[in-house]
């Protein structure tokens, strides 16, 4: 066998010199079907834009329009697009004032004056107000009832249940619990302080505070167990107390009035944005 005639097949394992290395490279090129190349792993020649099978080269130019096949800029000739902007009604545009409130209108100092009141909100302050005044008057009416009109089964059932408190307490009774000038003090005092939160919640409502709003509907729904029928005329101011209070709360919850309370938020957002703006 010639050692320096190249073999058919090569030996994997063996070392070959640099000629026989070279000699086996070109054998198996022309032996191969639809060889092209004259090295396979020699130099190849200069590849055509887009020829590679793994994409374009460093020789491959992006197109002169700056875009890639399949892209499609946003604009205005499209259906349904609508160009961004920073005009748009609920979008902060940048350096825009401290305050300007998010998904509302774009704030000017005219949003700093006082905006129109609604009529359904003087309807609410006002039966509001007068709630508090039939209630203040339906305590007065009972302060000077005996045993503040209480029946006799009524004192009956209280001795039952403070009897063992009795005993610790100054009054040897109910009935003169009753009728102490404690009881009289502490009526009154009750009937004011309620009287001032029905002014206050009356002011919130006027000034477009919602937490007053909310306050309001509380109480609302906390008066039906006041309701008192001692006597026919306490029992009159009352249920007035009571109806007028719910009057007023849903007066105060009117689209009118909600769209009051809206703008009043938005008129504060303009005061701390413009501070120098004429709120009047």
């Amino acid at each position: 066998m010639n050692d320096k005639q190249p073999k058919k097949q090569p030996d994997y394992g063996v070392r070959l010199t640099g000629d026989e290395l070279t000699a086996h490279q070109q054998k198996f090129q022309s032996q191969s079907p639809g060889a092209q190349n004259p090295s396979e792993y020699g130099p190849q020649g200069q590849p055509q834009p887009g020829a590679s099978e793994y994409g374009p080269q460093g020789g491959a130019q992006p197109p002169a329009s700056g875009q890639y096949p399949g892209y499609q800029a946003p604009g205005p000739q499209q259906p349904g697009y609508q160009q961004p902007g920073y005009g748009q009604p609920g979008f902060q545009q940048p350096g825009a004032p401290y305050g300007q409130p998010l998904g509302g209108p774009q704030l000017h100092p005219d949003m700093a004056k006082e905006p129109a009141r609604a009529k359904s909100v003087n309807t609410s302050f006002w039966s509001i107000l007068v709630a508090g005044v039939a209630y203040l008057l339906s305590i007065l009416v009972t302060v000077p009832l005996p045993n503040r009109g209480y029946s006799d089964d009524d004192i009956a059932l209280l001795e039952s249940v403070l009897g063992p408190m009795l005993s610790e307490a100054p009054f040897q009774s109910v009935e003169a619990y009753l009728n102490s000038p404690m009881m009289s003090a502490a009526m009154i005092g009750q009937a004011v302080i309620v009287l001032i939160m029905y002014v206050l919640v009356a002011l919130g409502i006027r000034h477009g505070w919602r937490s007053a709003r909310i306050i309001g509907t509380i109480f609302a729904v906390l008066s039906l167990l006041s309701l008192s029928f001692v006597t026919p005329l306490s029992g009159a101011f009352s249920a007035l107390a009571v109806v007028l209070g719910i009057v007023g709360i849903v007066f105060a919850w009117l689209p009118s009035s909600t769209e009051y309370f809206r703008r009043k938020a938005w008129q504060k957002a303009a005061k701390r944005a413009y501070p120098d703006a004429p709120s009047r």
